[in-house]
Protein backbone atom coordinates (compact mmCIF):
# COMPACT_ATOMS: atom_id res chain seq x y z
CA UNK A 1 0.00 0.00 0.00
CA UNK A 2 1.72 3.05 -0.68
CA UNK A 3 1.78 6.01 1.92
CA UNK A 4 0.49 9.61 1.20
CA UNK A 5 2.95 11.98 0.52
CA UNK A 6 1.91 14.24 3.17
CA UNK A 7 3.36 11.77 6.03
CA UNK A 8 6.82 12.35 4.70
CA UNK A 9 8.72 16.17 4.75
CA UNK A 10 12.46 16.59 2.86
CA UNK A 11 15.34 18.03 4.57
CA UNK A 12 14.61 21.34 2.63
CA UNK A 13 11.58 21.22 4.46
CA UNK A 14 12.02 19.94 8.06
CA UNK A 15 11.88 22.66 10.61
CA UNK A 16 14.98 22.71 12.90
CA UNK A 17 13.72 21.73 16.16
CA UNK A 18 15.61 20.91 19.98
CA UNK A 19 14.81 17.34 21.52
CA UNK A 20 14.02 17.26 25.40
CA UNK A 21 13.35 14.32 26.99
CA UNK A 22 10.75 14.42 29.72
CA UNK A 23 9.97 10.71 31.17
CA UNK A 24 6.16 12.12 32.38
CA UNK A 25 5.30 12.73 28.79
CA UNK A 26 3.01 10.22 27.83
CA UNK A 27 3.35 11.17 23.72
CA UNK A 28 5.11 13.18 22.04
CA UNK A 29 4.59 17.08 22.45
CA UNK A 30 5.37 20.10 19.87
CA UNK A 31 5.83 23.31 21.74
CA UNK A 32 6.77 26.96 20.13
CA UNK A 33 8.81 29.27 22.36
CA UNK A 34 10.90 32.21 21.94
CA UNK A 35 13.77 30.41 23.61
CA UNK A 36 13.90 27.48 22.11
CA UNK A 37 12.02 27.60 18.95
CA UNK A 38 10.69 24.31 18.12
CA UNK A 39 10.65 22.32 20.71
CA UNK A 40 9.88 18.47 20.16
CA UNK A 41 9.38 16.74 23.93
CA UNK A 42 9.20 12.89 23.78
CA UNK A 43 8.75 10.58 26.40
CA UNK A 44 11.80 8.48 26.02
CA UNK A 45 14.86 8.31 23.59
CA UNK A 46 12.85 5.00 21.47
CA UNK A 47 10.41 7.77 20.81
CA UNK A 48 12.81 10.28 18.61
CA UNK A 49 12.32 7.78 15.87
CA UNK A 50 8.10 9.25 15.52
CA UNK A 51 9.38 12.62 14.89
CA UNK A 52 9.42 13.33 12.08
CA UNK A 53 6.42 11.78 11.09
CA UNK A 54 5.15 14.18 14.27
CA UNK A 55 6.18 16.82 12.50
CA UNK A 56 4.74 16.16 9.28
CA UNK A 57 1.02 15.31 10.65
CA UNK A 58 1.37 18.66 12.57
CA UNK A 59 2.79 20.81 9.61
CA UNK A 60 0.45 23.09 9.03
CA UNK A 61 0.14 24.31 13.02
CA UNK A 62 4.14 24.41 13.00
CA UNK A 63 3.89 26.53 10.59
CA UNK A 64 1.08 28.69 11.86
CA UNK A 65 3.03 28.74 15.66
CA UNK A 66 6.58 29.58 13.61
CA UNK A 67 5.04 32.25 11.96
CA UNK A 68 3.07 33.69 15.18
CA UNK A 69 6.33 33.49 16.67
CA UNK A 70 8.35 35.67 14.21
CA UNK A 71 5.64 38.17 14.76
CA UNK A 72 6.12 37.90 17.80
CA UNK A 73 9.55 38.42 18.11
CA UNK A 74 9.60 41.35 15.53
CA UNK A 75 7.32 42.92 17.85
CA UNK A 76 9.61 42.05 20.42
CA UNK A 77 12.88 44.56 18.95
CA UNK A 78 10.57 47.42 18.45
CA UNK A 79 9.52 46.87 21.64
CA UNK A 80 13.06 46.80 23.15
CA UNK A 81 14.00 50.62 21.35
CA UNK A 82 12.93 52.24 24.46
CA UNK A 83 12.13 51.50 28.13
CA UNK A 84 9.22 50.28 29.45
CA UNK A 85 6.83 53.47 31.95
CA UNK A 86 5.67 50.42 34.24
CA UNK A 87 7.14 47.25 35.77
CA UNK A 88 4.09 44.90 36.88
CA UNK A 89 5.30 42.06 39.39
CA UNK A 90 2.56 39.63 40.28
CA UNK A 91 4.30 37.42 42.46
CA UNK A 92 4.70 39.99 45.11
CA UNK A 93 1.07 42.37 43.73
CA UNK A 94 3.43 45.62 42.61
CA UNK A 95 3.06 47.73 39.70
CA UNK A 96 6.64 50.30 39.28
CA UNK A 97 5.88 53.11 37.58
CA UNK A 98 8.62 54.49 35.85
CA UNK A 99 9.71 57.95 35.22
CA UNK A 100 12.31 58.05 31.99
CA UNK A 101 14.57 61.41 31.96
CA UNK A 102 16.12 61.87 28.73
CA UNK A 103 19.20 63.83 28.95
CA UNK A 104 21.81 62.92 25.74
CA UNK A 105 25.20 62.00 26.80
CA UNK A 106 24.43 61.07 30.32
CA UNK A 107 25.34 57.90 32.01
CA UNK A 108 22.34 56.04 32.70
CA UNK A 109 21.37 56.04 36.40
CA UNK A 110 17.93 53.99 37.83
CA UNK A 111 16.85 55.87 41.30
CA UNK A 112 14.43 54.01 43.44
CA UNK A 113 12.16 56.43 45.34
CA UNK A 114 8.63 55.41 47.49
CA UNK A 115 5.74 54.26 46.36
CA UNK A 116 6.93 51.69 43.40
CA UNK A 117 8.47 54.67 41.77
CA UNK A 118 11.15 54.56 39.80
CA UNK A 119 13.24 57.01 38.09
CA UNK A 120 15.71 56.59 35.16
CA UNK A 121 17.81 59.42 33.89
CA UNK A 122 20.39 59.59 30.92
CA UNK A 123 20.80 58.76 27.65
CA UNK A 124 18.14 56.16 26.78
CA UNK A 125 18.66 55.87 23.77
CA UNK A 126 21.75 53.60 24.80
CA UNK A 127 20.60 50.04 24.90
CA UNK A 128 22.30 49.82 28.85
CA UNK A 129 19.02 50.63 30.31
CA UNK A 130 17.96 46.92 29.98
CA UNK A 131 21.13 46.06 32.31
CA UNK A 132 20.24 48.26 34.70
CA UNK A 133 16.24 47.36 34.90
CA UNK A 134 17.63 43.51 34.95
CA UNK A 135 19.98 44.33 38.18
CA UNK A 136 17.17 45.98 39.62
CA UNK A 137 15.13 43.04 38.87
CA UNK A 138 17.76 41.02 40.71
CA UNK A 139 17.82 42.77 43.51
CA UNK A 140 13.95 43.23 44.25
CA UNK A 141 13.74 39.38 43.88
CA UNK A 142 16.23 39.02 46.06
CA UNK A 143 14.68 40.70 48.85
CA UNK A 144 11.41 38.85 48.45
CA UNK A 145 12.40 35.13 47.86
CA UNK A 146 15.21 35.30 50.69
CA UNK A 147 11.92 35.88 53.05
CA UNK A 148 9.21 33.81 50.78
CA UNK A 149 12.02 31.00 50.80
CA UNK A 150 12.83 31.06 54.36
CA UNK A 151 8.89 30.62 55.76
CA UNK A 152 8.34 27.64 52.80
CA UNK A 153 11.27 25.79 54.69
CA UNK A 154 9.48 26.59 57.88
CA UNK A 155 6.09 25.22 57.00
CA UNK A 156 7.44 22.22 55.06
CA UNK A 157 10.26 21.51 57.37
CA UNK A 158 12.68 21.32 54.15
CA UNK A 159 16.10 22.75 54.56
CA UNK A 160 18.11 24.62 52.11
CA UNK A 161 21.82 25.75 52.60
CA UNK A 162 21.50 28.73 50.71
CA UNK A 163 19.75 31.37 48.20
CA UNK A 164 21.25 32.80 45.00
CA UNK A 165 19.13 34.69 42.83
CA UNK A 166 19.97 35.53 39.49
CA UNK A 167 18.18 35.63 35.92
CA UNK A 168 18.34 32.41 33.85
CA UNK A 169 17.57 31.80 30.14
CA UNK A 170 16.27 28.29 30.76
CA UNK A 171 15.52 26.96 34.15
CA UNK A 172 13.21 28.79 36.88
CA UNK A 173 15.32 27.09 39.38
CA UNK A 174 17.70 24.39 40.47
CA UNK A 175 19.22 22.64 43.77
CA UNK A 176 22.81 21.39 44.14
CA UNK A 177 23.41 17.99 46.31
CA UNK A 178 24.74 20.45 49.04
CA UNK A 179 21.36 21.91 49.20
CA UNK A 180 22.19 25.45 47.70
CA UNK A 181 18.91 26.58 45.88
CA UNK A 182 19.00 28.98 42.72
CA UNK A 183 15.71 31.01 41.74
CA UNK A 184 14.91 32.82 38.73
CA UNK A 185 14.44 36.30 39.02
CA UNK A 186 11.77 36.10 36.54
CA UNK A 187 9.25 34.70 38.85
CA UNK A 188 8.47 37.99 40.05
CA UNK A 189 6.54 38.04 36.88
CA UNK A 190 4.23 34.86 37.49
CA UNK A 191 1.34 34.83 40.26
CA UNK A 192 2.04 33.76 43.57
CA UNK A 193 0.74 30.47 44.27
CA UNK A 194 2.93 29.87 40.91
CA UNK A 195 6.16 31.20 42.00
CA UNK A 196 5.67 29.59 45.49
CA UNK A 197 5.31 26.17 43.59
CA UNK A 198 8.35 26.74 42.28
CA UNK A 199 9.81 27.26 45.71
CA UNK A 200 8.76 24.08 46.66
CA UNK A 201 9.55 22.36 43.90
CA UNK A 202 13.59 23.22 44.74
CA UNK A 203 13.30 22.65 48.16
CA UNK A 204 11.80 19.20 47.81
CA UNK A 205 15.15 18.36 45.72
CA UNK A 206 17.07 18.52 48.93
CA UNK A 207 15.40 15.31 49.81
CA UNK A 208 14.66 14.21 46.32
CA UNK A 209 17.65 15.11 44.28
CA UNK A 210 15.84 13.84 40.89
CA UNK A 211 12.51 13.62 39.44
CA UNK A 212 11.32 10.14 40.44
CA UNK A 213 8.24 9.42 41.85
CA UNK A 214 8.96 9.66 45.22
CA UNK A 215 9.93 13.05 44.54
CA UNK A 216 6.45 14.05 43.20
CA UNK A 217 4.72 12.37 45.85
CA UNK A 218 6.79 14.78 47.93
CA UNK A 219 5.70 17.81 46.28
CA UNK A 220 2.23 16.48 45.89
CA UNK A 221 2.04 16.27 49.95
CA UNK A 222 2.79 19.91 50.02
CA UNK A 223 1.03 21.32 46.71
CA UNK A 224 -1.65 18.41 45.09
CA UNK A 225 -2.36 21.01 42.17
CA UNK A 226 1.46 20.60 41.40
CA UNK A 227 0.55 19.47 38.09
CA UNK A 228 -2.20 22.54 37.01
CA UNK A 229 0.28 24.89 37.89
CA UNK A 230 3.40 22.99 36.31
CA UNK A 231 1.31 23.91 32.98
CA UNK A 232 0.71 27.14 34.45
CA UNK A 233 4.28 27.40 34.65
CA UNK A 234 5.11 26.79 30.90
CA UNK A 235 2.32 28.73 29.70
CA UNK A 236 3.68 32.30 31.95
CA UNK A 237 7.20 31.82 30.41
CA UNK A 238 5.56 32.94 26.59
CA UNK A 239 3.95 36.16 28.19
CA UNK A 240 7.47 37.82 30.47
CA UNK A 241 8.68 41.04 29.51
CA UNK A 242 11.38 41.21 26.74
CA UNK A 243 13.81 43.49 28.41
CA UNK A 244 13.88 40.66 30.85
CA UNK A 245 14.86 37.91 29.00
Amino acid sequence: MRVPDQLFLSLAEMPRYRVRENRRAKRIILRVTVAHGLEVVVPSAAARRQIPAVLAKNRIWIERALKKLGEDQLAASRELKTPPTTISLPAVAETWTITLEQVTGDRLKLVERPLYHLHLRGDLRDRGWQTILRAWLIARAENVFHVWLKQLSEKTRLKYARLTVRLQKTRWGSCSRRGNISLNARLLFVAPDIATYVLLHELCHTKELNHSSRFWKLVERFEPNWRQLDRALTDASRTLPRWAM
